[in-house]
């Protein structure tokens, strides 16, 4: 009976100090205090609104008192509503290489570079001298972060709205896996002409500071694996079913043993 306690106690330590040594490698912000109740305050980067760029897509609807009026600065198709018989205008404008939008009865207006509430205002500004009392909407459609590699869900987000940071991406994917390496996430964003690369650090709550933590639209998540995860997965494959049976072994003997 001793024999089987010493060989269970032994099975459930190493069991035990791996698990602890696992825990500890994937834990992010390794920087923070964690005693229980301790509340610490990190400083977070300021939120910048995003800025529209050539390629975007957008809804713009004008409307006012008098929709027949209106109708004539408005893209004249419209399509079914799901699941209704209601008529609803279709009303996406891509954002064209020289960073307009082409609104109907007016020609371009340039809304590069401005936010989708200054963009509002430009509009509105070309339409009034047409449509006086002209009530313009605008927002941002494809607003898509791309989240890929070393996750449980690598995924193409469809954000609602115009607010994501690389938490919440990486959370919406399943969170990374056991071989991503959390010190290099790679952020990449492209601007005019060319694609930037950050490198942020999962295990540094400084991270949080960047201005790459808060996505903008197209952004590109990359997760690397680890160098041995490679070796990790072939030494595991041969590994585990020796283990295995060498446990299944154990669990034999011990119930023998009176």
């Amino acid at each position: 009976m001793q024999k089987k306690n010493n060989f269970l106690l032994l099975l459930f330590l190493s069991f035990f100090l791996f698990s602890c040594k696992t825990g500890k490698e994937l834990a992010y912000f390794q920087d923070l205090n964690n005693e229980p109740g301790n509340i610490q305050e990190v400083r977070i980067a300021a939120e910048s609104p995003l800025k529209l760029q050539a390629n975007d897509q957008m809804q713009i609807v004008i409307s006012s008192v008098s929709p027949e009026a209106a109708q004539l600065f408005n893209m004249m198709g419209s399509a079914v509503a799901a699941g209704t018989n209601s008529q609803v205008m279709q009303s996406v404008y891509t954002i064209s290489p020289s960073g307009n939008v082409t609104i109907p009865g007016i020609g371009d207006v340039k809304v590069a570079g401005l936010t989708t509430d200054e963009a509002k205002i430009a509009i509105k500004e070309a339409v009034v001298p047409y449509l006086k009392d002209a009530v313009v909407s605008t927002s941002l459609i494809n607003f898509r972060v791309t989240v890929m590699g070393e996750v449980a869900r690598p995924i193409t987000l469809q954000v609602a709205g115009e607010r994501m940071n690389l938490l919440e991406a990486l959370g919406m994917a399943g969170d990374l896996t056991v071989f991503a390496k959390r010190n290099t996430i790679k952020v990449l964003r492209k601007t005019n002409d060319k694609v930037e690369v950050a490198i942020l650090d999962l295990n540094n709550s400084d991270i949080m500071r960047s201005p790459y933590y808060n996505l903008k639209q197209n952004d590109i998540i990359y997760v690397e694996p680890m160098k041995r995860k490679g070796a990790q997965t072939q030494n595991l494959n041969i590994i585990l079913p020796i283990v295995t049976s060498f446990i299944s072994l154990g669990i034999i003997i011990a119930s023998r043993i009176k």
